[in-house]
């Protein structure tokens, strides 16, 4: 069972309309922000199913670029997050796909971030009242369960990629 109590159904404070579309998903964005410890330079996010058919209506694509961002599900700038990326100079590109071979559910995505020297690949699913899951970084499955309230930063400690030193830097 994902929800351990009534208020993981009724889902958490935040900009709308979906807490699956759009809560969840800025959690996973988020999780990414805080995996590379900084929004990131470029991005590419694909979506599966649910959020490939209705990504705009349900202002998926701006709760993801939200989180990239560093922003709380309840952070009003999400409705115009793409234009603060772009203010940013975060690079993006959404592509779609019908189904996800790797994990059964209808609200999927991967993304592939970069900031610096850092690339990490996630996979991740919103499971439904502002819940999510992150089940896959870099290739290797995992199981981080996200809730808005919870500490980004610690739980992606554990799972940052150790930083290579750039060719010739010394």
């Amino acid at each position: 069972m994902e929800f351990q109590s009534c208020f993981d159904i009724i889902g958490p404070i935040m900009v709308g309309p979906s807490s699956s579309h759009t809560a969840g998903v800025v959690s996973i964005g988020k999780f990414i922000y805080e995996l590379l410890g900084n929004g990131p330079e470029e991005a590419r996010i694909v979506f599966y199913d649910s959020f490939a058919e209705t990504y705009q209506g349900h202002g998926t694509d701006k709760a993801l670029i939200g989180g990239l961002l560093g922003w709380n599900t309840d952070d009003p700038r999400i409705k115009h997050s793409l234009e603060w990326a772009k203010k940013e100079g975060m690079d993006y590109r959404f592509e779609f796909a019908e189904e996800c071979k790797d994990y059964d559910h209808p609200n999927i995505t991967f993304v592939t971030a970069k900031w610096e020297n850092l690339v990490v690949e996630v996979g991740g699913v919103s499971l439904g009242g502002g819940l999510s899951k992150i089940f896959m970084i870099n290739g290797v499955n995992v199981d981080i369960r996200l809730s808005a309230g919870d500490n980004f930063a610690a739980l992606a400690r554990h799972y940052q990629p150790k930083r290579k030193q750039l060719m010739g830097a010394k």
